[in-house]
């Protein structure tokens, strides 16, 4: 996932946070229309009515378009992940807070950081920040000065006015052309708008360092997986110029070397599916194995000449210096490619040099280990190689028969291959035979 795409989602996310929002919006609308109708609040009932009906059909906008979208079209690209929604959202809570406020009067002023805190979630938000600002200062002192000429009365806000000369409209408007104007903004508008701004920026600074962080760790992730490349990169040229090395010592080896990758590559891709080894064989299991198994004979670069390319069969003595590869092949490994290649490859590419001529019932070597003692890739390369072995010419043998070679294998299941994997093998008999065919 690139950092557009990255951003995309959690912007998605943000969306989808402030939907949540504006139902929860929609419900307070609810509640002080049911309060107030109780006699709870003492709020003009119809003003209370139609505010909140407006609220709520405002709050009710974005949550509509999302749920035809995604809910009940079930559109291939979410709304949440489209640009524009966020205005639309941005809009909605504003007017949503507005309405809230007209029927609050200036009692419901802090909740005009809402809007900006919402429009605060996104990336490059500055100007909708700012204007989401100054528009949650101007309506503060519009429900003020509106609290104070057409609100229910408010001894402290309506001073020196009783409540009954607080219900002629023109005693307000005179004691609000007198100094009280300027009372009224600095005992009441003012520290409402500074509790705003510093709700806001502390909101605002709060998702703006994530935002920060976010840059960061893409920057940093973008780093580890470049280096990764490279180190994978060159692991893998010098696992190419090590299968070069033997090649040029030994032709058989070489074609042996690409040919047993194919039959590995066979067995994993039908391994990874069953429920046996889905949980085990994650995608970049998968990959270790596929990409060490050119390296299951890379031993033998330590072996004779006189023993590797000997015409003929083994002695006794030369065929317990042929097993010696094994034991090498694991040295190789943890020496050349240590600095070069992840743990997990690395252990895989062990597991796999030295193991692959171990038998499942324990007669096999180095170490005679037997059933799931023995390292799963070392199983899967087993089947690989002995395959090989049997269709492909040498110079000690001809090659025999693909299907011979087929029922060979199947027999052995439970004495020199794992069983399970045997009926893997199985499935895949049509695939390994047309490699086959293809190769010789």
């Amino acid at each position: 996932m690139n950092s557009d795409e990255l951003f995309k989602t959690v912007e998605a996310k943000a969306n989808k946070f402030n939907i949540y929002c504006l139902m929860l919006i929609m419900l307070l609308g609810l509640v002080v229309v049911s309060l107030n109708d109780m006699n709870i609040f003492s709020l003009n009932k119809p003003l209370v009515r139609t505010s909140m009906l407006l609220l709520m059909a405002f709050s009710a906008v974005p949550c509509i378009i999302w749920i035809i979208n995604d809910i009940i079209l079930k559109k291939e690209i979410s709304i949440l992940l489209k640009s524009y929604f966020k205005i639309i959202i941005i809009i909605s809570s504003f007017i949503s807070i507005m309405m809230l406020c007209v029927a609050l009067s200036f009692h419901a002023t802090l909740l005009l950081v809402i809007p900006t805190l919402l429009a605060a979630q996104y990336k490059k938000n500055n100007k909708t920040f700012v204007i989401g600002m100054i528009a949650s200062l101007v309506l503060t002192v519009v429900s003020v000065y509106g609290s104070f000429l057409f609100g229910v009365y408010d001894a402290n806000l309506l001073k020196p006015l009783s409540k009954e000369e607080a219900t002629i409209f023109s005693n307000r408007v005179d004691i609000l052309k007198s100094e009280r104007a300027f009372s009224v903004f600095f005992h009441y508008a003012l520290p409402r708008m500074l509790g705003i701004v510093a709700i806001d920026f502390i909101g605002f600074s709060i998702t703006r360092r994530t935002s920060d962080m976010l840059d960061t760790q893409i920057v940093l992730s973008n780093q580890i997986k470049d280096e990764i490349l490279a180190k994978t990169r060159m692991q893998n040229g010098v696992i190419e110029h090590l299968a070069d090395i033997i090649e040029s010592r030994d032709l058989e080896t070489g074609e042996h070397i690409k040919r047993t990758k194919m039959y590995v590559t066979i067995l994993v891709n039908k391994m990874k599916d069953s429920d046996r080894y889905k949980n085990i064989l994650n995608p970049n299991m998968c990959e270790y194995i596929i990409n060490a198994a050119p390296l299951h004979d890379i031993g033998k670069i330590a072996v004779s000449d006189l023993i590797l390319c000997k015409p003929g069969r083994l002695t006794d003595e030369e065929f317990e210096k042929m097993k010696l590869h094994t034991i090498r092949g694991g040295e190789i490994v943890n020496n050349i490619l240590n600095e070069l290649g992840s743990e997990e490859f690395l252990k895989v590419a062990y597991e796999i040099a030295i193991s692959h001529h171990e038998k499942w019932n324990g007669t096999g070597y180095p170490y005679g280990l037997k059933e799931e003692e023995i390292p799963l890739p070392g199983r899967i390369m087993a089947i690989a190689d002995v395959f090989d072995a049997l269709v492909a010419e040498r110079v000690y043998k001809k090659p025999i028969p693909i299907d011979e070679a087929i029922t060979i294998i199947i027999k052995d299941s439970g004495t020199h291959f794992d069983p399970n994997l045997i009926d893997i093998f199985k499935e895949v008999t049509d695939e390994f035979k047309e490699t086959a065919l293809s190769d010789l």
